[in-house]
């Protein structure tokens, strides 16, 4: 069955893949799978972009070292990139991201969205080793 692509419509996807709906406030909310890991969506248009926030530390934290860490293309990330956001007080998070182009919410775009899931959480495991100087 193919239908336009809406929120509702991913959703209805997400949650038949097995993902648990945890925050929802429209075309923004949370999911929760198996892993425990907790992946904000949001779809715009034809785009759903998945978001695991991964920590938040003191902009003197990154080291020159770490930020090259995170930027070399093989740094075991799968498919999704980092990204650091400046926020109040000097912090910096630093968040996984990815995203899947949608056409007509078919079976196409339901094993996208899958596939997308998959790797971010798997992102996130190996985001995380990266990180985990960061976190001590």
């Amino acid at each position: 069955m193919q239908t336009e692509v809406s929120a509702e419509g991913v959703k209805n996807i997400i949650k038949e893949l097995g993902y648990e709906l945890v925050d929802d406030t429209g075309g923004v909310f949370a999911i929760r799978g198996s892993s425990g890991i907790k992946i904000l969506c949001a779809v715009e248009h034809e785009i759903l972009d998945i978001t695991v926030p991964l920590i938040s530390v003191p902009e003197s934290k990154l080291t020159r070292e770490l930020a090259l860490k995170m930027l070399w293309s093989d740094n075991g990330l799968a498919t999704s990139h980092l990204e650091l956001v400046r926020g109040k007080s000097g912090n910096v998070r630093i968040i996984l991201m990815n995203y899947c182009k949608l056409s007509q919410l078919g079976e196409d775009d339901r094993d996208d969205i899958e596939t997308a899931l998959e790797f971010i959480e798997l992102d996130t495991v190996r985001a995380r080793e990266l990180l985990g100087a960061l976190a001590a």
